[in-house]
């Protein structure tokens, strides 16, 4: 018996692991279907998500159980929700609802940046996920497209794989030294340099990142090597939006820039915050 057969025996009865949906650094997320019966019925759905064999370490363990952790806090309707949890053949698994769409990720590489509309949208959506989850003591660490998945209009924020459930938490390397947790393109200062590296509003500048490569197609500091983007975050300010999307509202470019402050006091005080002003800026520009 291999690993998948080995996870569809746990699984609800009848569900089988028909195709993989990806692969990340320490994890594969597989599609699992049963058909619901009868005439016209519609197929049932779940996305199971596995942590592959070969990448098992006191590390990636830990993460993949700070993530499942992390989600049974979690029930809000713009985060997908855990449901099962489970182990196979040394694998630690755990199922998901299957929701259509695709990660804004591939909605930018396929099609180029959305509208301003579009972009407060799903931009709202993630905040007021991320203010669920900071009420209760869960830093993203990690928000960036990929981590994003769109369907219709509302957008979902998932992949709590870094997270950290305190904000007084730390991680090090083996010898003593900090370990940088998340991706260079949408990391804040303070997770580069590793003061207050933990503290939620690193989740806002991240936000703040996404929304300008939502407008513009690019990330603020875009440009050379993961070294040379992480360098300029520190040393430079971020590239004029308004410069690279000249039909941005004055209001929205001020709200990304405020989010991209260095300082973390200079940013929106809390994800809540930040919904109540793009719900301001909804209503004036006419969101149907």
């Amino acid at each position: 018996m291999n690993l998948l057969e080995a996870i569809e025996l746990q699984l609800p009865r009848g569900f089988t692991i028909r195709e993989r949906l990806g692969t990340g650094a320490t994890s594969w997320v597989y599609l699992a279907a049963r058909d619901a019966g009868g005439a016209g019925g519609t197929e049932e759905r779940l996305v199971v998500k596995v942590m592959r064999l070969g990448t098992v370490t006191d590390t990636t363990v830990a993460r993949f159980f700070m993530e499942m952790q992390a989600l049974r806090k979690l029930e809000h309707p713009r985060i997908v929700p855990l449901l099962h949890t489970g182990e196979a053949k040394g694998a630690l698994f755990f199922t998901m609802p299957y929701i259509g769409g695709e990660t804004l990720h591939a909605r930018l590489r396929d099609r180029g940046p959305l509208s301003v509309v579009e972009t407060l949208r799903a931009a709202r959506d993630v905040a007021d996920a991320l203010e669920h989850a900071h009420a209760r003591g869960i830093v993203h660490r990690d928000v960036k497209p990929a981590n994003v998945l769109l369907a219709g209009r509302r957008a979902y924020l998932m992949d709590f794989g870094f997270a950290n459930t305190s904000v007084l938490a730390t991680e090090t390397t083996p010898d003593g030294k900090r370990l940088i947790v998340g991706t260079p393109d949408y990391m804040s200062p303070e997770q580069l340099t590793g003061r207050r590296a933990d503290d939620w509003r690193g989740d806002l500048f991240s936000l703040g990142c996404v929304m300008f490569e939502m407008l513009t197609g690019q990330t603020p500091f875009a440009g050379g090597s993961s070294h040379a983007v992480m360098m300029r975050r520190l040393t430079e300010p971020p590239l004029d939006l308004r410069a690279l999307r000249p039909d941005t509202p004055g209001d929205v470019a001020d709200m990304v820039r405020r989010n991209l402050a260095v300082q973390p006091a200079d940013r929106f005080a809390t994800a809540g915050a930040l919904v109540v002003a793009i719900d301001s800026l909804l209503g004036r520009l006419g969101d149907d």
